[in-house]
C-alpha cells in the first residue's frame, strides 16, 4: 500500500510541476492561474467558491480580483439575497486576457486527456476524486485522533 500511495502522490506531484512551470513562464502566481481558470468556466463564482474551491486565501483572491477590477478584467455582481457577497465575472477584455494564458494549457490539457482516456476510462477521474475524498476523511479522523492523544482535545 505504502509503495501505491507514493506512486500516486508522486504524479499528482508531477502534475502540479507541469502548472508550476506555465505560472513561471506565463508570468502568473499560483493563485492568479487558480482565479483565472475558476473564472474561466463562464460560470459567476463568489470570492468565497474560489478561495474553498481552489485552496486560495480569501484575502488573496480579493487581492487578485481587486486589481482585475481596476483593469477592467473582472466585474462584481451583486448576488440576490447576500448583503456582502459578489459574483465575480470575466468581462470580453478578461475572456480574452484568460485565453491567452489558459489557450495553450487547455490545449496540452486535453492533449494528455485524449491520450488517457484512450487507455483508461473516464472513471480514473472518478476514482482520484475518490481517493481525495476519502484521503480527506482519513486525514481528519487521524488529525482527530492526534489531538485526543496529545491531550488537545
Amino acid at each position: 500500500m505504502r509503495d501505491t500511495a507514493r506512486r500516486l502522490i508522486q504524479a499528482l506531484n508531477n502534475i502540479d510541476e507541469v502548472y508550476y512551470l506555465n505560472e513561471a513562464k506565463k508570468k502568473l502566481s499560483d493563485a492568479e492561474l487558480c482565479v483565472m481558470y475558476a473564472l474561466d468556466d463562464g460560470k459567476p463564482h463568489s470570492q468565497r467558491e474560489i478561495s474553498q474551491g481552489w485552496l486560495v486565501p480569501k484575502t488573496t483572491v480579493n487581492t487578485i480580483v481587486k486589481r482585475w477590477e481596476k483593469d477592467s478584467l473582472v466585474t462584481m455582481v451583486p448576488i440576490p439575497g447576500k448583503r456582502r457577497e459578489m459574483h465575480i465575472c470575466l468581462t470580453d477584455a478578461g475572456k480574452h486576457y484568460a485565453a491567452q494564458f489558459l489557450g495553450f494549457l487547455y490545449r496540452a490539457e486535453d492533449q494528455a486527456l485524449q491520450k488517457t482516456l484512450e487507455k483508461y476510462s473516464d472513471s480514473f477521474i472518478e476514482v482520484i476524486e475518490f481517493f481525495g475524498a476519502s484521503l480527506k476523511e482519513a486525514f481528519d479522523r487521524e488529525m482527530e485522533g492526534e489531538e485526543t492523544r496529545n491531550g488537545l482535545d
